[in-house]
């Protein structure tokens, strides 16, 4: 089995690159292995309902038959140009779930950043059990989402990471980190101390160049490239006094 020096755990087909992207660039550079673990890049199965909401999405996003296959190749592409190995788990978006009754906990663009369903408990256990067998190696760093904005998914992943055992970096969970309100609100009951990784321009141009990889979630945050890419510019800027940087979070007892 290969292992891997930083492996970096992303609730979504998108969410570590938007947000680590230019360490990961920086890191893979350097010489060492870098693992990008996509939680929930699941597809449906092929006789699944959706609800209405993960139709509206579909549609939003432009292909509705295989929206998770075409997501699943714009990651590849991201990461490849990063130079980092993708692997892509089973498990859906929070939007196909359904509890063992039939409903959808989260069908509604409100239920995404509420609460997590008690139906998903036990999910939250069996990722906590893979993740504790990820190839790293053992002086290896994991990464997982602070749960910056607050949606159901990056919490699950943040709960199964802290329940895996692995000691963690967390990092800022971008386009919500420009909020810093939200950010201290992730922060909040922790003690925390924060890491600077200041990103050489070819870094921060990998990391705009790889986000634009994602074509059907573009729309979502930005009304297009150019406007994303004025948003990463100055938040990295913003981060780093004047110069690109991403931060990272360690907690203390």
């Amino acid at each position: 089995m290969n292992t891997y020096d930083r492996v970096y755990l992303s609730p979504h087909l998108d969410d570590a690159v938007l947000s680590c992207g230019g360490a990961i660039w920086q890191q893979v550079q350097a010489g060492e292995r870098v693992l990008v673990v996509t939680v929930f890049a699941g597809a449906p199965a092929p006789d699944t309902p959706l609800s209405p909401f993960a139709e509206e999405l579909h549609a939003r996003w432009g292909r509705v038959a295989d929206a998770a296959a075409v997501r699943q190749e714009e990651d590849g592409a991201a990461l490849a140009l990063l130079g980092a190995k993708a692997a892509h788990w089973p498990y859906p978006d929070c939007i196909y779930r359904q509890t063992p009754a039939g409903h959808f906990p989260y069908a509604s663009e409100e239920a995404l950043w509420g609460e997590v369903h008690p139906a998903e408990h036990g999910l939250v256990a069996e990722l906590a059990a893979r993740l504790a067998a990820l190839p790293q190696r053992r002086d290896g760093m994991v990464y997982g989402p602070l749960g910056v904005g607050h949606h159901v998914d990056h919490r699950i992943v943040r709960q199964a990471a802290e329940a895996s055992g692995h000691p963690l970096t967390y990092y800022e969970d971008f386009p919500y980190a420009q909020d810093q309100r939200a950010v201290q609100l992730a922060l909040a009951q922790v003690r925390a101390q924060a890491r600077l990784v200041l990103l050489c321009e070819e870094a921060l141009a990998s990391k705009i160049a790889a986000i634009a990889c994602y074509r059907s979630q573009l729309g979502t945050f930005w009304p297009g490239e150019a406007e994303m890419a004025t948003s990463v510019r100055t938040f990295a800027e913003r981060t780093g006094g004047g110069v690109p940087a991403e931060r990272y979070w360690k907690f203390h007892p």
